[in-house]
């Protein structure tokens, strides 16, 4: 996929949403899903780690490594 052709795919989406993932077409499709579905749509970790410890200081709850693990 070229550069052009990743930008304008990229328009499409947010324009469109991921409907438009219907509408482009070969390996430009394929990549884009998994950028949307496989990467995007995961866990951040970092992020749920991040409101662990928020919500433990917020509400005075002495927290360890333990509840920070998977």
């Amino acid at each position: 996929m070229t550069r052009n052709e990743y930008q304008a795919a990229r328009r499409l989406i947010r324009d469109n949403g991921r409907y438009a993932l219907n509408w482009i077409k070969g390996q430009a499709r394929e990549e884009l899903d998994h950028l949307l579905f496989g990467i995007q749509d995961s866990k951040d970790l970092l992020a749920e780690r991040a409101d662990i410890i928020a919500y433990c200081k917020r509400d005075g709850v002495p927290y360890n490594f333990r509840h920070l693990a998977n």
